[in-house]
């Protein structure tokens, strides 16, 4: 028998072949399931931790008491196995330390001139291996007492190493004294190591800060165990914080995890532990994600099966139609039932056989090509199992197809399978299209009445089975259609046409045929179209996100120390942008960014409103330039005149710089006396090149101890009748002395507190009366920027009093100008602020930063462009690009959902093109006796060639534009069943 059957597989190798290709296809989908399902909840447990904030993978536990007996390092690891034990999980990094709360000070004893004593709500903390993660200006901590203090604390409190601070909590009999050895900076402030403890680096401004804090300043000073270990007389609080790496949601479920993580919350409390964590969040969103694909992709390889089984169906019946004579002859040769069964069920089952034995290999290399191997062994055998169980499921499927192919001449007799006459289509397969019909009915209905977000039931295969439904009634239009048009073409006397006609009228399967490539080519092109409109989405949203091709976040001391950076790494504003993001509680999201650069370097939008050229000139209107300092000496010639004698203070005029740097200088002339006078002071800075900006000029006073400048009180005139530099050369031009128009007071909220008036022979700066509340603003500013500041906001204002709409950024607050409106902002989204960087940064005069310093980049830039910066100064700590966050997007869920479906229909369509190889070379002998006959009846030659391919011809044609009409109906009516962004977001 099995000679039979390889007898009967050579004399019909085409077919055979493409059996053969068919099954493989239909395995190899089936076998690439389960691996591309496994495979793709490890991607995606792996990129939701990845990206998650680190507050949504991290948990600490928080003891508090006193340290008692052994070393404070034996007690932290002891500390971090108990919280190990009771979290119950692997997969975390642990970081241990121990941190007594308080406020350090300068103390009474901080130098004369350095003014009067600051102080900050630093902790004094031990963090477990520190000095492996910062460099350090000095040392780092090794005796009791010793403590290294961040380089911003530094800067605010005016110590450097060998100095002292004092320490004071409130269970402290007296504050400690420590002495600060070193002044360090964290290597990547974003590294786990640092970010994973709120205590560690200061993420906000203090509470009601001073006037002159521009930054956060309460970072931690860092000391040594031998502080802890000479015991301390106060409860300290012990942290261990535990950082998820992407194993804790590949080697676990996930729902494990939470239970686990409730009930550690339970018994840390048993233990005196108080546990934090927002994993919770992570896990939501992994097993959502998870969700999506275990119910996406067998639903698509479900869909993918039918197709396979009905086109293997198609092309088992077309074969069997060849084989009637030879089964005729098997039965009047007396052939039992069984060997007449098994010689033609053997002719498909081989192959089918054959074809599931290699599906399997190339279904886990095509998924595996996809998503990756599977890390974790237990998952990886258990794809192996479920891939031999769907691949032997639908090799099962296409040999019950091909029986039921087989079963119609299997059951004739003899003289009917010797006649080789067509057989009549019977009444079920009409109920049966009308059943798909209803199903079809059934899932459109439910897609459109399905809640947001549900991707239940019926709805994954609705555009399938729509397709199928439309399918059928296309296929029977298309015969129907043929038929019609016999005799008009007979009657016009076009015979190739009607020829061709009755072809597609009355072939049997023709219509199955024409229905099998219609729905793969709309399923095919619905996908590609959902597929291709999700990846525009998701990279619409990652220029919304990012704002340019590149993003590096990065360190600088303020904001002009970053733009002066950058426009030195790129003179001609080519290909980089200085922008500073900030971000304050309460307040509106700003980007301050260098306007003049923003066509050339911003992936600009239609949703930013106007073009980016007309958006940069709304935020950069012309401005008299910025005045500079270019010499080491600044001299002014003043007259002063008290109005008010006070002996208990001493005044002095401040002229405020900005170095090249960015570093404010004040250079303090006086103290002022009565009468004329000339005064000089030192700014060595300013003559390195670009020199220094005039900030500002101020007065100022002190009390006679000199440990505290403010602003003057009344009862004093000061006229300014020139400002010169080293040489003898002008700092300020001869008009600006008398036109009022070039200066400008404080925009930053405060009063002001001088009155300016033009003399004739200078600029009379004259302090005003005194105003109950608040600081004051001491400065008069030359005008170097617009003021108020204009800006372009992303959301409609809430109607606000005249004069009362303003920006903050940094640590001010200041007046604002609406220019224009957008629906959306980079990076900001539908509620923000855009403004100019320089004259944010001039405005401002708080020498501050932001919560978010940033190089923006375009493709252009060169790859050096790192380098560049940190030679400027500038220390990268991170990068996202367009194209980065676009991917990252695509890695979820929904996405990789929709990437097997594209995948299936392309799978698809090779079983559409498979199926019709089968029907062309089972048709070939047929097709040839009947062109024959016709070229024997005289028929030209010329008209027989057409005939012979014109009616695949039409038939491909006519299945291929019902197939993009089906998929724009399908697209423009049904819509996506699945949405690209699993968090609901939708482009603007």
């Amino acid at each position: 028998m099995l000679a039979l059957v390889l007898a009967a597989l050579r004399a019909r190798r085409a077919q055979a072949l493409t059996l053969l290709l068919l099954s493989t296809l239909a395995a190899a989908a089936a076998a690439a399931s389960p691996w591309y399902v496994l495979a793709s909840t490890e991607r995606i447990a792996i990129r939701h931790v990845q990206s998650a904030p680190i507050q949504e993978r991290s948990l600490e536990t928080i003891g508090e008491g006193s340290l008692e007996g052994g070393s404070v390092e034996a007690q932290l690891a002891a500390e971090a196995d108990r919280t190990q034990r009771i979290v119950g999980l692997s997969g975390f990094t642990t970081y241990t330390g121990v941190y007594l709360p308080g406020q350090a000070s300068t103390g009474t004893s901080q130098p004369r001139e350095l003014g009067q004593p600051r102080a900050t709500d630093s902790a004094l903390l031990l963090r477990t291996d520190a000095c492996s993660h910062l460099s350090v200006e000095g040392s780092c901590p090794s005796a009791a007492n010793e403590v290294a203090v961040s380089y911003r604390t530094a800067r605010w409190l005016r110590v450097q190493p060998g100095d002292a601070l004092a320490y004071a909590n409130s269970g402290l009999p007296k504050p400690l004294q420590l002495k600060v050895v070193g002044v360090y900076r964290p290597d990547d402030p974003n590294d786990p190591f640092w970010s994973s403890n709120d205590q560690l680096v200061a993420k906000a401004l203090p509470t009601s800060p001073d006037p002159a804090i521009t930054e956060p300043v309460d970072d931690a000073l860092l000391t040594s165990a031998a502080t802890f270990d000479k015991g301390l007389p106060v409860p300290v609080r012990t942290v261990v914080d535990m950082v998820a790496g992407p194993s804790l949601l590949v080697d676990n479920d996930p729902g494990e995890v939470r239970d686990r993580l409730n009930a550690a919350t339970v018994e840390a409390g048993n233990n005196r532990l108080t546990l934090n964590t927002l994993l919770q969040t992570t896990i939501d969103k992994v097993e959502r994600d998870r969700r999506l694909v275990s119910l996406g992709v067998p639903v698509g390889a479900f869909q993918l099966l039918v197709l396979c089984w009905f086109a293997l169906y198609l092309a088992v019946k077309y074969t069997g139609e060849e084989r009637r004579p030879d089964i005729g002859l098997v039965k009047l040769r007396g052939a039992t039932r069984g060997r007449t069964w098994a010689l033609v069920s053997g002719q498909s089952a081989l192959p089918m056989l054959v074809g599931a034995v290699l599906g399997l290999p190339i279904g886990y290399a095509a998924a595996t090509a996809v998503t990756g191997s599977i890390r974790d062994a237990g998952a990886s055998e258990q794809a192996a199992t479920l891939s031999v169980g769907a691949a032997g499921l639908a090799v099962l499927g296409a040999l019950l197809a091909a029986l039921l192919a087989e079963r119609r001449s299997l059951s004739s007799s003899v003289s009917e399978l010797l006649r080789q006459g067509s057989v009549r289509s019977r009444i079920w397969r009409d109920l049966f299209d009308l059943v798909l019909v209803a199903l079809a009915v059934a899932a459109v209905y439910q897609v459109k009445h399905r809640a947001a977000g549900d991707a239940a039931g019926l709805a994954l295969l609705a555009p399938g089975l729509a397709a199928l439904a439309f399918a059928l009634v296309a296929a029977r239009l298309i015969t129907f259609t043929a038929g019609r048009a016999v005799e008009g073409a007979l009657r016009h006397g076009h015979p190739a046409r009607a020829l061709t006609a009755i072809y597609l009228a009355r072939r049997p399967g023709v219509h199955r045929l024409a229905a099998l490539m219609i729905v793969t080519v709309a399923l095919l092109c619905t996908s590609a179209l959902t597929w291709n409109a999700g990846r525009d989405a998701g990279h619409a949203r990652a220029q919304l996100e990012v704002g340019a091709d590149r993003v590096l976040t990065v360190r600088a001391e303020n904001r002009l120390a970053l733009l002066n950076a950058v426009r030195a790494a790129d003179p001609r504003g080519d290909y980089a942008m200085a922008a500073v993001e900030s971000v304050r509680s309460g307040s509106d999201r700003v980007l301050l960014v260098d306007s003049p650069r923003l066509a050339k370097v911003a992936a600009w939008r239609p949703e930013y409103g106007a073009s980016a050229d007309a958006t940069a000139a709304l935020l950069h209107p012309d401005a008299p330039a910025a005045i500079t300092v270019t010499g080491s000496e600044v001299e002014a010639d003043v007259t002063n005149h008290y109005t008010v004698t006070d002996s208990s203070r001493v005044v002095y005029l401040d002229v405020v710089l900005a170095d090249p740097k960015g570093t404010r200088l004040t250079a303090r002339l006086g103290p002022l006396a009565e009468g004329h006078q000339t005064l000089r002071a030192a700014v060595p800075a300013c003559a390195t090149a670009p020199g220094c900006r005039l900030s500002s000029m101020q007065i100022n006073q002190s009390t006679l101890e000199q440990k505290a400048f403010f602003s003057a009180r009344p009862g004093i005139e000061t006229t300014v009748h020139a400002l010169t530099q080293g040489g003898g050369q002008a700092v300020l031009a001869k008009e600006m002395y008398t036109d009022r128009t070039r200066w400008r007071l404080g925009v930053n909220g405060y009063p002001p507190n001088l009155i300016v008036t033009p003399v004739e022979d200078g600029l009379k700066l004259t302090v005003a009366p005194v105003r109950p509340g608040g600081a004051a603003d001491p400065g008069v500013y030359p005008l170097d920027s617009p003021a108020p500041l204009p800006s372009v906001r992303a959301t409609k204002l809430q109607p606000r009093l005249v004069g009362d709409q303003r920006v903050s950024y940094g640590s001010i607050s200041i007046s604002e100008s609406i220019a224009g409106t957008a629906r959306w902002l980079p990076r900001l989204g539908d509620k923000g602020v855009l403004v100019d960087l320089e004259y944010a940064d001039r405005l401002g005069a708080d020498f501050g930063a932001g919560e978010s310093l940033q190089v923006w980049l375009n493709a252009s830039a060169p790859a050096d462009m790192t380098k560049r910066l940190q030679d400027q100064g500038l220390l990268v700590l991170g990068e996202e690009s367009i194209d980065g966050v676009a991917e990252l997007y695509a890695s979820f869920g929904p996405p990789l959902t929709l990437q097997f479906m594209l995948l299936s229909a392309i799978v698809g369509l090779a079983l559409a093109i498979g199926s019709a190889t089968v029907v062309a070379a089972v048709e070939r002998r047929p097709r040839a006796r009947e062109l024959g006959a016709l070229r024997a009846q005289g028929a030209p030659s010329r008209l027989v060639k057409r005939v012979g391919i014109e009616g695949y011809l039409v038939l491909a044609g006519a299945s291929l534009l019902f197939g993009l009409l089906l998929a724009a109906l399908i697209r423009a009516y049904i819509g996506d069943v699945l949405p690209y962004f699993a968090d609901g977001w939708s482009a603007p």
